[in-house]
């Protein structure tokens, strides 16, 4: 556990940047489409959902080691 710091925030920062970038092409579409909220806040839970996904599959990576 000590030697997996860099791990760490290379998951923290793919979890970050997931959600940022669903929720800013949500907003993007929204744009577009002129429903403001309503893509922007499918990006969000779309995000955070496979942001949740990844975290679950990088921990249960980092287990066996």
């Amino acid at each position: 556990m000590g030697g997996n710091y860099a791990r760490y925030i290379g998951i923290g920062f793919a979890f970050v940047t997931m959600i940022v970038a669903l929720a800013a092409g949500g907003f993007f579409v929204d744009g577009l489409a002129g429903t403001l909220p309503l893509f922007t806040i499918l990006g969000l839970v779309a995000g955070f959902a496979g942001a949740l996904y990844y975290v679950y599959l990088a921990v249960k990576g980092l287990g066996g080691r």
